[in-house]
């Protein structure tokens, strides 16, 4: 599969160029009548594409939203990326809560949580929303764990290398699988690592090859 090249923005157009490519896709995916699914990621640089989402004419009550990962915390924690999409997304649009699948976060038992979120998936996700780590992780997939080697399961309970530790995440299958995703990248920070996925490099977020990143120009080695 030929990998998409990187689209390279400056930094005040990412969101608003990040937001019209979500719109773009849903648009597509809902075509026809049918429901569209949306999974989301966390992170401070999808949070300003989510927020200029909300103004974009989308055909909202046809889209369901599902999580791309989850920290093991309740939902109203600073951390929880569902807090985040609630904020910047859900109750902008007035999004109902049946359109909702979020990951429980707040389950004491990981593994059954995982599990239980597997079962609410679609076959395929429509559109997914995905970041890159300065460690080359997406998701809560990181480098030499041993999550990245799953063929079978959908969803997993994993442990990341900063607090809080345990996180829910999509396995490469469900990632390599979905029709469009669009991974965001900002900050010089990741200068490096975006160098090395686009190369091809084996990390995490070089595995899933159809992303169509979109970075600004620090995050590009490029400057303004």
């Amino acid at each position: 599969m030929v990998r998409p090249a990187p689209r390279v923005v400056d930094k005040e157009s990412l969101a608003r160029e990040g937001a019209d490519w979500l719109a773009r896709a849903l648009g597509d995916a809902v075509a026809g009548g049918r429901r569209a699914s949306l999974a989301l990621s966390g992170g401070s640089t999808p949070g300003p594409v989510y927020r200029e989402l909300a103004k974009r004419e989308v055909p909202w009550t046809k889209v369901d939203f599902y999580f791309v990962d989850e920290r093991f915390v309740p939902p109203d924690h600073p951390e929880s990326n569902y807090l985040l999409a609630e904020e910047s997304l859900f109750k902008p649009l007035g999004i109902h809560a049946d359109q909702v699948f979020r990951m429980q976060g707040e389950r004491a038992d990981r593994d059954e949580a995982a599990s239980d979120y597997a079962r609410l998936l679609p076959s395929v996700l429509d559109v997914v929303v995905l970041g890159m780590g300065e460690d080359g992780h997406t998701a809560s997939l990181f480098p030499g764990n041993s999550a990245l080697e799953e063929k079978e399961r959908r969803v997993l309970a994993v442990v990341g290398p900063k607090p809080p530790p345990w996180r829910m995440t999509l396995t490469l299958p469900v990632l390599q699988s979905a029709r469009k995703v669009l991974g965001l990248v900002s900050g010089a920070g990741k200068r490096d690592m975006v160098r090395r996925v686009l190369a091809g490099e084996d990390l995490p977020a070089a595995r899933v090859t159809q992303a169509h990143w979109m970075m600004d120009q620090a995050a590009a080695g490029r400057e303004p």
